[in-house]
């Protein structure tokens, strides 16, 4: 036996939450929260110890992102869920300069002691993050690159550790 529900209907849920005040409140609070992670992500960017060609190119992504923030209106359609999915790039790009900056310190911690395979293991996967970022594939790739960027790294902490 199931009991039917006393609560308001799907349909009166869904109109609830397209009440104009509403809409405009959830809106701004996620362009205010877009903005501040931006601005977070500058400040990374800027104080983490990367290559200068990273440090740029992270730069102009968060830059990018920054700009389509800044155009996007209350006018827009699904302007709110346009700003979460600028978010996420966000969040992505937060990521990338984590990992990339870890690949970068335990590439200088291997120094002359480390193998060079893996040396060019880490090198080459945090390549191919920054590529998934220059070319802005934010369906998986860069999620997949991250991954392994990440796994590429621990293992390279591990053998730096040993070597040093």
């Amino acid at each position: 036996m199931s009991q039917q529900s006393t609560g308001p209907s799907r349909l009166a849920r869904i109109m609830a939450k397209q009440v104009p005040h509403r809409t405009s409140d959830r809106f701004f609070a996620a362009k205010s929260s877009a903005k501040a992670d931006c601005e977070q992500l500058i400040i990374d960017v800027r104080r983490a110890h990367m290559h200068e060609a990273t440090t740029a190119e992270l730069l102009r992504a968060a830059d990018r992102v920054q700009r389509e923030l800044h155009e996007i209106t209350l006018e827009v359609p699904d302007a709110r869920n346009v700003v979460v999915d600028l978010d996420k790039q966000i969040q992505h790009l937060r990521l990338a300069q984590r990992w990339v900056s870890a690949a970068e310190r335990v590439v200088t911690r291997l120094g002359s002691n480390g193998s060079n395979s893996v040396r060019d293991g880490v090198l080459e996967a945090a390549d191919t993050v920054m590529w998934c970022v220059r070319a802005e594939h934010w369906n998986g790739k860069l999620t997949a690159s991250l991954t392994v960027l990440e796994q590429v790294v621990r293992d390279a902490e591990v053998h730096a550790a040993r070597s040093a």
